[in-house]
């Protein structure tokens, strides 16, 4: 089961703390639901979750006097920590380690499929702030890494 630590940076236990916690919530609504039905509401709850984000991160930047939209503003606000998160040196936008990827590659390949539904997430933030995001490479989808290109929108 579990392999949360402790001694784990606390950004890095927090995140697999949320992700065991989705994944299980998740495995429940597809279990009642059904398999369909449960993948649209896991996909309808993240995409809300991800509309409440970014309407609090937003706030915050109208209080720091930032720009609404652009991809500075939202690093600057970002309500999830990135420690714990590794990404390839020569580019910051390949992640190669991703503490939530870990907890849901523990449930095998329904937690990866899970998980990249909740990975979805990243779309509704970027394209909060007006970034078009596009991922060829995810770690749940057993990818090496996440790639993620982003163009502001014009």
């Amino acid at each position: 089961m579990s392999n949360i630590r402790s001694t784990d940076d606390p950004g890095v236990r927090f995140a697999k703390l949320m992700a065991e916690l989705y994944y299980f919530m998740g495995q429940e609504m597809v279990a009642q639901l059904g398999e369909e039905k449960g993948k649209e509401a896991i996909l309808a709850a993240v995409r809300k979750f991800g509309e409440a984000r970014v309407k609090a991160m937003k706030e915050e930047a109208r209080d720091l006097g930032l720009e609404a939209h652009g991809t500075e503003t939202y690093r600057r606000v970002r309500d999830m920590p990135g420690t714990g998160w590794k990404t390839n040196p020569e580019n910051p936008l390949e992640i190669t380690y991703c503490p939530m990827c870990e907890a849901w590659e523990q449930f095998g390949s329904a937690g990866r499929e899970l998980g990249y539904l909740y990975c979805q997430i990243d779309h509704v933030l970027y394209g909060g702030f007006g970034v078009r995001m596009e991922r060829p490479l995810c770690r749940a989808k057993g990818d090496g890494a996440c790639l993620f290109l982003l163009n502001e929108k014009g």
